[in-house]
């Protein structure tokens, strides 16, 4: 498999956009998207996309980030502007004489504390900042390598987009990745997994989950169902790495995929309001991560109600059990919550749930959050 250069296409995402404009508000972002939209767009646009990976995420609102990509080691907190250990401020943190400074006052601080003011504090950061960095990454393959050896053997990250990421035996991987890689192994173990030939995601953000997936299975689909900006950065990132992929162009006219061969495809992008094109075809797995916990719950009854006939036999939910925090229209934050209890409610006639706890990431487990493997009834 061939991969190819990332090229911004501005046209492309501005057609996307105003055809996103022009549909039905279930099928538009909802209060929380709204949000960020806009200043994503710009920070697409004015950005190489072939460094998607990397980008900072100083835009505080809106940024790649949101997508659990760019530079994810630099996060910084909602709304904040500062980061200290930018790639920008490299060539100071690194200049001879920075370093030779830095020396000294330490040599003097022994004697006289008060010198350790006159530091550059940041530049020394810097070297335990990253000297943490490495040592999670440790962590990280270790527990993934504890819980499924071969799991994390027969995969790896892609370094296209510029992440920030380790190699460990001439595999490279990021801690998006491997935070990923927790989610396979979560399915695997509760589902007939060599069954899984087809996937459903709403919501899949920078692919990284459905990149896992088209390596592992050779000759899985997989469909997406993004909403632009965000579906912008989804092809281009697949396409990139060279999977066969059926693309914004090739979708947007089509009143049915039976118009379409595809067997010449392993990847099809869907915009949201093109979700009818699944009816009449059945597939294996539906997933959302983290996406419905920001929608309001008439937009996620919507999806279900679209997608969950076509499922025969998984259905995956990865969201807050309680749903993203309240906001007012036109402000961060939903209008209505959707909690655990309306993926019950809107599943209830067709499925069952199989299996649920709390959500497991190499950070650690968080009780705010909820896996859930749903059956076919």
């Amino acid at each position: 498999m061939e991969k190819k250069i990332l090229k911004n296409n501005n046209q492309l995402l501005d057609e996307m956009m105003k055809d996103l404009h022009r549909q039905n508000k279930l099928y538009k972002p909802g209060n929380y998207w709204s949000f960020y939209e806009k200043n994503l767009v710009k920070q697409i646009k004015k950005n190489p996309l072939d460094q998607f990976r990397n980008w900072s995420g100083s835009a505080g609102v809106g940024n790649i980030q949101s997508l659990n990509s760019g530079s994810v080691h630099l996060s910084g907190k909602f709304g904040s502007y500062f980061h200290p250990f930018d790639e920008k401020f490299l060539p100071f943190d690194n200049n001879f004489f920075v370093k030779a400074y830095n020396w000294i006052i330490n040599k003097l601080s022994k004697y006289f504390p008060f010198f350790s003011f006159f530091s550059f504090r940041a530049s020394l950061g810097r070297y335990y900042f990253m000297n943490q960095a490495n040592n999670i990454h440790n962590l990280a393959y270790d527990k993934l390598r504890n819980l499924d050896k071969d799991l994390l053997a027969s995969v790896s990250d892609s370094n296209l987009g510029n992440p920030f990421g380790f190699y460990k035996d001439k595999k490279f991987y990021t801690l998006s990745f491997l935070n990923e890689l927790m989610k396979i192994n979560f399915i695997k173990n509760n589902t007939n997994f060599d069954e899984i030939n087809s996937v459903v995601e709403v919501g899949a953000g920078a692919c990284l989950l459905a990149s896992i997936f088209l390596q592992l299975k050779k000759s899985l689909k997989y469909i997406i169902i993004e909403i632009p900006p965000v579906l912008y950065i989804a092809q281009s990132y697949l396409e990139a790495l060279g999977y066969k992929t059926l693309g914004y162009k090739d979708v947007i006219n089509l009143k049915s995929l039976n118009e379409v061969d595809l067997k010449n495809y392993q990847v099809i992008c869907l915009p949201s309001w093109k979700i009818d094109l699944l009816k009449g075809s059945k597939f294996d797995l539906f997933i959302n991560v983290e996406s419905f916990q920001e929608m309001e719950p008439e937009i996620v009854e919507n999806y279900l109600k679209k997608i969950s006939p076509q499922i025969s036999k998984y259905i995956y939910l990865n969201n807050g059990k309680k749903g993203h925090a309240l906001g007012k229209n036109g402000e961060f934050g939903v209008l209505e919550q959707t909690n655990q209890d309306h993926y019950l409610n809107f599943l209830k006639d067709n499925f069952k749930v199989k299996t649920k706890k709390n959500l497991e990431s190499i950070y650690g487990t968080s009780e705010e959050h909820i896996e859930m493997i749903f059956d076919k009834k």
